[in-house]
């Protein structure tokens, strides 16, 4: 099996940016933040996300009534 190409055609997970500019499921680091915008792999809408750190984190805001 070519890994390389595994990588290549790998699907990138969509992560979430939160208000301030962070991905949801990593809020410490900028790089990450920036890294996924270059990437194109950072949303803020709710629907597109895949990643699944990040939904976990979206739906314990919805449900403590929170707006993400």
């Amino acid at each position: 099996m070519n890994h390389e190409n595994n990588r290549k055609t790998r699907k990138r997970q969509v992560h979430f940016i939160n208000e301030d500019g962070m991905v949801a499921c990593n809020p410490g680091d900028i790089e990450a933040a920036n890294r996924a915008q270059d990437e194109g792999i950072a949303t803020t809408n709710v629907s597109e996300v895949t990643c699944k750190k990040c939904i976990a984190i979206l739906y314990k805001l919805l449900k403590e009534g929170k707006n993400p």
